[in-house]
């Protein structure tokens, strides 16, 4: 590999692992290390839902996980009490899932964590180089879905 291909390399590693870190950190913080990062994500699907939370099948496909997984995962939260299940009136195979007030409490949390993040790089970053950030950011991204897409 040539000098741009290791730096290039380096940063993308480099940057992958610290920004998972500093998520890690901040869910331990936020849940007193009760909810992984997976768990955190279902919430944040679950909370997007508003308060007509989401289905099961809903939470399977924007997480691109399994249904058995997300079945568990909710189990779990429930038990935790971050979430409710209940069975649908007009189809009974269909689970909606809801947040309970404490899991309503670490969906806001975590967004005022990211947001809090999202701000903190924002002003780490020059005006006149946002522009740049962002168009650099975007082919990164058009470049890994697209590659996600031929793997399957």
């Amino acid at each position: 590999m040539d000098a741009l291909g290791n730096e290039l390399n380096r940063l993308l590693v480099d940057t992958y692992r610290a920004a998972g870190k500093i998520e890690q950190v901040m869910l331990a913080d936020l849940s007193g290390g009760k909810l992984s990062m997976s768990e955190m994500r279902a919430i944040e699907c679950v909370g997007a839902g508003r308060l007509k939370g989401r289905t099961v099948t809903e939470i399977s496909q924007q997480l691109d996980i399994t249904l058995p997984s997300v079945t568990a995962m909710m189990k779990r939260l429930e038990q935790k009490g971050y979430v409710t299940r209940q069975r649908g009136l007009k189809d009974a195979r269909q689970v909606h899932i809801r947040l309970t007030d404490d899991g309503f409490h670490a969906y806001i949390g975590y967004l005022y964590a990211q947001r809090k993040m999202i701000n903190a790089v924002r002003s780490a970053v020059e005006d006149e180089d946002v522009a740049v950030v962002i168009r650099s950011l975007n082919c990164l991204n058009n470049f890994f879905t697209e590659k996600l897409k031929e793997l399957g």
